[in-house]
């Protein structure tokens, strides 16, 4: 919490100044004073002052506090996992930024969702739907995803569980926007305390506010109200620690500095976990990170080998003196400072990217060593396979892809993303059925942005037109564009007899061979329909004609 510093404020820091120097204070009891008043503030003799500099240190601090691990304090941290939370979660962000392919596998699963949605009236008849009373709560069911960009929230949600494991926020709806206002991610100020059948329920360390740098304005009104009942601003009154109360009233339950966040009409927190089913928060990855932390050992092995690589050695044998008497030491036909000179010589000459052992030699012989130069490349690779992710499908290879084997790891990965939706699902269900009056909505997010994804959900639903069923939502969500975008964009079209301004074009099924483009033959099927044989064909250009 900061406090604004009035003009009253400034004249009675003056006349303390004054009385301080008119008692003629030791210059060790102006220390005390000064030190006293470095610590009462927080942030140095000037308490309450916020400068940019703080702000924007708080906010980095807010998600990304890395820890660079070692082998002893990542051995400590994965075998008592419970108490070490905040370290995984630091060593997770640590190597987000060490290891590209740490951070590429992040990226990877993070931005796979499409989070394309429809919908259903849980409550509403046939008779029902051209109702006002349906089409009113309807048109509230618009103006929510009017004024929540569902895919960008969800999209931040998901790539700071794969992060941190979980990710805790505050609903704010400010004017004609509803964001999710990130929390700490850091055990110090938030801690899962509770379940509900919409979401997990937490609480909030309010200390987080003396911070400084911090400004509770920019946080809702109930953490003001709850931030002044912990620190006994409120007249005196000793809240009550009761984690029992249903989510909607655990805004009354506090302990200490703590206080539960509840969840209501404007809801005030919302958690979203990787896997709800854990309290824990221990990253996705982390078994992992026994991999990756031997990456730097891997990287220097790489280096010394490729310099083994550049190297050559020459070497050979000195000669030694014939028809010499046996009692002769070290009978060289050269001495070692004539050796030294000639070596010398041979080294000025040849540089650095040869070594040479003596010279001049008999039976000289220059060697060098067998490059391994897929060490360290090979080594990441197996570490991020160990994943359970395809690492053709997150870097390039020079190995040829199975188009089979690909297709069921993108699988794969799908839906271990796609078990996010249900966590998505409750927060539209609980905050739009809030809202309404009458008619109550269940909503159900869908998709991946692969193309394949797509192809998959369009072509079922538009092989059910000319059977005269026709789904509109499913089309929406297929094509990514959210049902009411949909609407609004055919009806405007209609409106603007949009119709009038096409060109009927003969199909090419329907214009004999021989035409412009008209290649023959049978046609081309999609990627998704190729199968081994099919991929390695089309590849190879073999089924063109010469």
């Amino acid at each position: 919490m900061t406090k604004r510093i009035n003009k009253n404020d400034k004249i009675s820091a003056i006349n303390k100044i004054e009385m301080i120097k008119e008692s003629e204070l030791s210059e060790l009891e102006i220390f005390n004073v000064l030190e006293f008043a470095q610590e009462l503030s927080g942030n140095g003799i000037y308490p309450g002052v916020l400068t940019p500099l703080l702000v924007n240190a708080r906010m980095r601090d807010m998600t990304l506090n890395p820890v660079q691990a070692t082998e002893d304090t990542l051995a400590q941290a994965m075998l008592n996992p419970k108490d070490s939370e905040k370290y995984l979660q630091g060593f997770s962000q640590d190597f987000e930024l060490q290891s590209q392919p740490y951070k590429r596998l992040l990226s990877y699963l993070g931005d796979m969702l499409s989070y394309d949605f429809t919908y259903e009236s849980v409550n509403a008849k046939y008779s029902d739907y051209s109702s006002k009373a349906y089409q009113s709560d309807l048109d509230i069911v618009k103006q929510f995803f009017d004024k929540f960009d569902h895919k960008k929230e969800f999209a931040i949600a998901t790539r700071e569980m794969l992060r941190n494991e979980a990710f805790f926020s505050c609903t704010r709806f400010d004017g004609n926007k509803i964001v999710l206002q990130e929390l700490p991610t850091s055990p110090e100020y938030t801690l899962i305390t509770g379940r509900s059948p919409h979401c997990l329920l937490f609480s909030f360390n309010m200390y987080f506010f003396i911070l400084p740098g911090i400004d509770i304005n920019f946080y809702p009104d109930f953490f003001k109200i709850k931030f002044n009942e912990v620190m006994r601003m409120n007249g005196g009154k000793i809240p009550q620690y009761i984690p029992s109360l249903p989510p909607e009233l655990r805004g009354d339950s506090s302990w200490v500095y703590w206080a539960d966040i509840p969840i209501g009409r404007d809801p005030y927190g919302w958690c979203f976990k990787l896997n709800p089913e854990i309290a824990t928060r221990v990253p996705y990855f982390s078994a992992l990170f026994n991999d990756f932390i031997q990456q730097p050992l891997i990287r220097a092995l790489q280096k010394n080998i490729n310099m083994s690589a550049a190297a050559r050695l020459v070497a050979g044998e000195i000669p030694m003196l014939k028809d010499t008497a046996s009692k002769v030491k070290d009978a060289f036909s050269l001495t070692p400072k004539t050796l030294g000179q000639f070596l010398a010589f041979v080294k000025a000459a040849i540089g650095d990217s040869l070594k040479s052992v003596a010279l001049p030699l008999t039976n000289v012989q220059a060697l060098e060593f067998t490059p391994q130069n897929e060490v360290y490349s090979s080594y990441m690779k197996n570490a991020v396979a160990m994943s359970g992710v395809n690492s053709n499908l997150i870097f390039t290879s020079e190995n040829r892809t199975n188009a089979i084997e690909t297709t069921l790891s993108l699988g794969v990965d799908e839906q271990l993303m796609m078990k996010l939706y249900p966590q998505f699902n409750a927060f539209l269900n609980y905050n739009i059925n809030a809202r309404t009056k009458k008619f109550k909505f269940n909503f159900m997010l869908e998709g991946t942005n692969n193309y394949t994804n797509r192809q998959q959900r369009l072509e079922p639903v538009m092989g059910l037109v000319p059977s005269g069923i026709i789904l509109p939502q499913k089309i929406a969500a297929a094509i990514g564009v959210s049902p009411f975008t949909f609407q609004r964009q055919l009806d405007e079209a209609r409106a603007n007899v949009f119709v009038d301004n096409l060109t009927p074009i003969v199909p090419a099924t329907q214009i004999s061979g021989g035409g412009a483009g008209d290649k023959g033959g049978r046609p081309q099927k999609s990627d998704i329909d190729l199968g081994e044989e099919g991929v390695n064909t089309r590849g190879n250009s073999g089924n063109e004609r010469g």
